[in-house]
């Protein structure tokens, strides 16, 4: 039974990392980044902050994005 939803998972992930609603997935996670608009913040502290916080959601998005690239040319292989 847990064999079959995880391949249903997986079969679940494949069909919408090639469907025309994969870019929609980027765009939601775009939509949920911070808005700071500035990296240079009034403290130094906060510069640091948000300097941290944009490279996290820079490489959270480019992750995603190559991950359903991957997926899309190769499917699934068992990665954990």
């Amino acid at each position: 039974m847990e064999n079959e939803i995880a391949q249903n998972l997986e079969q679940k992930k494949m069909a919408l990392a090639a469907s025309e609603h994969a870019p929609v997935i980027i765009e939601l996670m775009k939509d949920c980044m911070s808005k700071n608009p500035e990296l240079v913040a009034k403290t130094e502290w906060q510069t640091i902050v948000n300097a941290i916080t944009l490279e996290v959601q820079g490489t959270m998005l480019r992750t995603m994005v190559d991950y359903l690239e991957q997926i899309r040319r190769e499917g699934l292989h068992n990665k954990k």
